[in-house]
């Protein structure tokens, strides 16, 4: 699992379009991306979640306990698997509307919108996996 999560760092951190997001700026000239947890993947029977941060300067894809994430999504460890690591899995929308109830989030357009991208890139960086 340390691989794929550094694999999934590594391709977050050299995405330029990406990282342009995260340094964007709203109207009133202040960062439009929180820092801190951003979204939190809790699996079922796993002590430590994976969670994605960004810290103002670069994105980190870690196993920790989050703090106040913006996005969380608790998810069963067949479930994870199917959707982040095998390979053949269905869009993270899909995904995500069938799994309503263990999803939290915040409203925000900005952060929200970057919390699927994180999800997005998450299925399309693991080996194997087919962009569908």
């Amino acid at each position: 699992m340390e691989a794929i999560l550094k694999k999934w760092e590594a391709a977050m951190q050299a995405d330029a379009a990406l990282n342009d997001r995260l340094q964007r700026l709203n109207p009133e000239g202040y960062p439009a991306t929180q820092k801190g947890d951003l979204v939190c993947l809790a699996i079922k029977g796993e002590k430590k979640p994976v969670v994605v941060a960004w810290d103002g300067r670069s994105i980190r894809v870690e196993r920790k306990t989050p703090k106040k994430p913006f996005l969380a999504w608790s998810i069963d460890a067949a479930k994870f698997k199917e959707i982040f690591l095998s390979g053949k899995f269905p869009p993270v929308l899909v995904a995500m509307n069938d799994d309503q109830k263990n999803i939290k989030a915040r409203c925000d357009h900005h952060n929200g919108a970057l919390c699927l991208s994180f999800l997005v890139m998450l299925q399309e960086v693991t080996e194997g996996g087919g962009k569908r």
